[in-house]
């Protein structure tokens, strides 16, 4: 039976590049740069922004306006100024988690708005250097909704201003899958259900999981929910964000004797009671 460890992931072989790669994106886009932020971005990348909404792909839906990532851009990035304040950066293998609070300002109406977000960047190799292929934005749409409604006129005119952006670069169809899709997500629910996790660490945490759930460690390794279980003698959980049907966030974990500083997303079924799929992210 595999022992899970902190030490299993071999270190990347150039953490600095990786980091710089994800940092990149976010300083472009405050630099408004569509075609420098574009650049960075694979041929087949993906944006999900906030996850559980409907992803952007590079190369679909060619327009005036670019593909969905020069959509994606211009409906979110281009009326907005961009600051990131980074919490905790964590590099494991080709993925960099990001624990950071974004700092946004409608350029319209000039609200400012602080949104906290666990951000996701899967990098790939091309043409000798980094580019991203996946990005997933963690945060919690219907927080930052509520925050805007409690701004009164000056937030009804920027959710107006948003929405028309969105409505410009995508379409009506789209723009109402996006409306449907914040109105579901495990919430509470799914963040009690890490919390409980991380309390019941242990064979009593196994009525967390769901019938064939499955872990999935650095440098490509699988656990059994069993062997994870058994393995893992103290967990913490900190900073949890809800974005669809995920949970994400920071952790303290610890195999026996070792211990150190994880990041971690879980994917729970449509009610938030189980967890399907539980990836974690370290540095070796």
């Amino acid at each position: 039976m595999m022992e899970p460890s902190l030490q299993t992931a071999p270190m990347p072989a150039d953490r600095d590049a990786l980091l710089r790669t994800a940092q990149a994106s976010p300083e472009i886009a405050g630099q408004h740069d569509k075609e420098r932020w574009l650049a960075l971005y694979a041929d087949d990348a993906v944006v999900e922004d906030p996850v559980g909404t409907p992803a952007s792909h590079r190369g679909r839906r060619p327009g005036r306006l670019g593909d969905e990532l020069g959509r994606f851009y211009e409906a979110f990035i281009a009326p907005s100024g961009i600051e990131m304040v980074t919490r905790q950066d964590i590099v494991s293998d080709m993925h960099v988690f990001r624990a950071v609070d974004i700092h946004t300002t409608n350029l319209k109406t000039g609200l400012k708005m602080k949104v906290p977000a666990n951000l996701l960047y899967e990098i790939v190799s091309r043409d000798g250097g980094l580019s991203i292929r996946r990005m997933q934005a963690h945060w919690e749409l219907n927080r930052m909704s509520r925050m805007l409604m409690g701004e009164g006129s000056l937030g009804m005119r920027t959710i107006a201003v948003m929405n028309w952006r969105m409505l410009r670069a995508f379409g009506p169809k789209w723009l109402m899958a996006y409306f449907k899709s914040s109105q579901k997500g495990v919430g509470r629910a799914g963040k009690e259900l890490i919390e409980r996790l991380a309390s019941q660490i242990g064979p009593d945490g196994n009525e967390v999981f769901a019938p064939g759930a499955t872990v999935e460690l650095p440098g490509g390794e699988t656990a059994s929910v069993a062997e994870f279980l058994e393995g893992c003698t103290a967990l913490e959980v900190r900073e949890l964000l809800a974005s669809g049907r995920t949970v994400s966030g920071l952790a303290s974990v610890e195999w026996g004797a070792r211990a150190g500083d994880a990041a971690f997303i879980a994917e729970l079924d449509a009610a938030g009671a189980q967890v399907q799929r539980l990836r974690w992210f370290w540095e070796g």
